[in-house]
């Protein structure tokens, strides 16, 4: 059975329905996206057999769902936003406007589900106490009738979260549950506005001013970092100055492949004479990615960069497998390059 998703505000009796839509095999989760660190993570809880998960803050990436998780069933609750700001601010831990603003946003996005998503059932929160719309809400998620026991004893317990525990998880685990929204928001944005697929007319391979190509390559980056486990903004924390001193005193080989002026894919090296010999050109190569939309791209962008390298004078280039992320795959693209193995790269912390 493919796996179920509730969206909800919060206070809606989330935590009360998670326990109730676990029953025999089935397991369902509440608020499990706090404890997920990448993309994976949710995809690795979804494929679980028999899974499911109640989510009060996951609405605005409902987008991601049909990547992570084909063919899951969904299901919204809905409980008017006044009810559940005044239910909220009774803990004296929000501030009144911020809160607002957040949980009208998560609001509208149940509203995009309802109308952008097939088979979407929705609930209102104080129908949760109907033994009927319990059991609709039993079948559309478990695809099993409601035994009359279960919904007797479920019904006459009240189930809540400790918000304040709540919010000091996520106080404490704030930094990689921001990376990990920055991410999705990324993905999710990507979706929004996808580009062009399989096919790419006028593309061309050129050398680039380093200013130019940092201009323009912001899209891009967002997207090599958000899929090697970085945060999408983290290019702003790299060596910025250097590579524009490089590129400044002609050591910097800044390669690009744009379409109608458009960049897909870039291949950055570092040129500099050799150390093992006088007489030796040496291009390493630094930043990489090309646009996975397009199959076949990073070794046409390899073989032209190469040869562009090759037609000023580099003699030998240095190939990195050691990126985050991709190591094992860059090593299979190099050796169909020609490339052999040149010792390992690693990294030591001081």
């Amino acid at each position: 059975m493919p796996p179920f998703v509730v969206f909800s505000l919060p206070r809606s009796r989330s935590a009360w329905l998670a326990r109730f839509l676990t029953w025999g095999d089935w397991m369902c989760g509440h608020d499990e996206l706090r404890h997920c660190r990448s993309l994976d993570d949710v995809r690795a809880w979804l494929a679980m057999p028999c899974a499911g998960s109640v989510e009060t803050v996951a609405a605005p990436f409902w987008r991601l769902l049909a990547m992570l998780a084909p063919g899951a069933r969904v299901m919204t609750v809905r409980r008017p936003v006044a009810d559940v700001m005044a239910s909220l601010l009774r803990f004296g831990l929000f501030d009144e406007t911020a809160l607002g603003a957040t949980i009208r946003r998560v609001d509208a996005k149940l509203d995009q589900i309802e109308a952008r998503l097939p088979g979407v059932l929705r609930v209102e929160y104080a129908a949760l106490s109907d033994a009927e719309t319990c059991g609709a809400v039993f079948r559309h998620c478990l695809g099993l009738p409601m035994p009359d026991e279960w919904f007797q004893l479920c019904s006459s317990v009240n189930i809540q979260v400790n918000l304040r525990h709540l919010m000091r998880y996520c106080v404490t685990h704030r930094a990689p549950l921001d990376k990990l929204a920055a991410v999705a928001k990324h993905r999710t944005l990507a979706l929004m506005v996808a580009g062009p697929g399989g096919e790419m007319d006028g593309l061309t391979f050129q050398c680039e001013p380093w200013d130019r190509f940092y201009a323009d390559a912001q899209p891009l980056f967002r997207e090599h970092l958000a899929q090697t486990g970085q945060a999408p903004e983290d290019h702003a924390r790299k060596n910025l100055g250097l590579f524009k001193a490089l590129d400044d005193v002609g050591a910097l080989h800044v390669f690009t492949g744009r379409s109608n002026g458009r960049m897909f894919s870039y291949l950055v090296s570092i040129v500099a004479p050799s150390l093992d010999s006088p007489d030796e050109t040496l291009a390493e190569q630094t930043l990489f990615f090309a646009d996975p939309s397009f199959p076949g791209l990073g070794m046409k962008m390899q073989r032209a960069s190469v040869a562009d390298l090759k037609a000023r004078g580099v003699d030998r280039v240095l190939l990195r497998a050691g990126h985050r992320g991709s190591g094992p795959r860059l090593g299979s693209l190099y050796r169909r390059l020609g490339a052999e193995p040149f010792g390992q790269l690693y990294s030591l912390e001081m």
